[in-house]
């Protein structure tokens, strides 16, 4: 897959396969394409050549794509049950009540906060309040959900409850993509999506990348990634992850809860 914008390309040859059931975290250097390749994932803008499937068709065939952007967008008046009472009557306005009512129920359990559910979304706190971000989401259930720095701002105890807790959806049955600057939970995900200049420099296990980037830690990826050399690490990417991007898809869970 390939975007430009002008005379400038943002992706080149970008090949990622995503299986639901995935935890995937995207990650690189501010300009690596993160951006533009989530915009596209979520039909904000076309790709200019290539195909964009997720497993063995394009993302809104596994259902709706959800996305929770760095900024929580709630009313900090309301209730969490209020919260998503009212969006499931926008999101969902053709559905019975009774359906939208169990919607609501199954995303407060889904993230957590069925027993928050009659405190005010001001009184809770940040990672309580992506929970519910993430809750909006999951009421029209999305086969590719995706997350933009969800963990910015918040300690690394924080980080690592809501990392377990993208991994609890996405076992769930649906594909959770989290593009982050964070690298505590990495570790947490099943797939590891590096960019560099607009090229995959690496995908593959988390638990492999540092082996194959040469460094001891998550956060040093970041200083082999030189400029102009973004083409050197996708031709080693290419040479390197073809047996992964060939991988069989997981077994959903959907007995799987938060």
């Amino acid at each position: 897959m390939t975007a430009r914008a002008g005379g400038t390309t943002l992706l080149s040859s970008v090949d990622l396969t995503l299986h639901p059931g995935e935890l995937c975290a995207l990650i690189g250097p501010s300009g690596a394409g993160k951006s533009t390749l989530l915009k596209v994932l979520l039909g904000i803008r076309e790709a200019d050549g290539g195909t964009v499937r997720l497993g063995a068709g394009p993302p809104g065939a596994a259902g709706p794509v959800g996305y929770v952007p760095q900024r929580d967008a709630l009313h900090g008046g309301l209730t969490v049950e209020r919260t998503l009472h009212y969006a499931a009557r926008l999101r969902l306005p053709d559905a019975p009540a009774g359906e939208r009512q169990n919607r609501v129920l199954h995303a407060m359990g889904d993230v957590g906060l069925t027993d928050r559910r009659a405190v005010r979304v001001s009184r809770l706190s940040g990672g309580q309040q992506k929970r519910v971000s993430v809750a909006l989401e999951l009421l029209t259930s999305p086969g590719l959900l995706i997350l933009d720095e969800p963990t910015s701002g918040l300690d690394p105890g924080l980080e690592a409850q809501l990392m377990a807790l993208f991994a609890t959806v996405a076992r769930q049955g649906r594909v959770v993509l989290v593009a982050t600057h964070a690298m505590e939970s990495l570790g947490r995900c099943h797939v590891l999506v590096v960019l560099h200049e607009g090229r995959v420099a690496y995908v593959g296990p988390p638990a492999e990348a540092s082996g194959y980037f040469g460094v001891t830690r998550f956060a040093a990826i970041f200083d082999v990634l030189k400029p102009g050399r973004g083409g050197e690490w996708h031709e080693r990417c290419s040479s390197r992850c073809g047996a992964f991007l060939a991988r069989p898809a997981r077994v959903p869970d959907p007995g799987a809860s938060a």
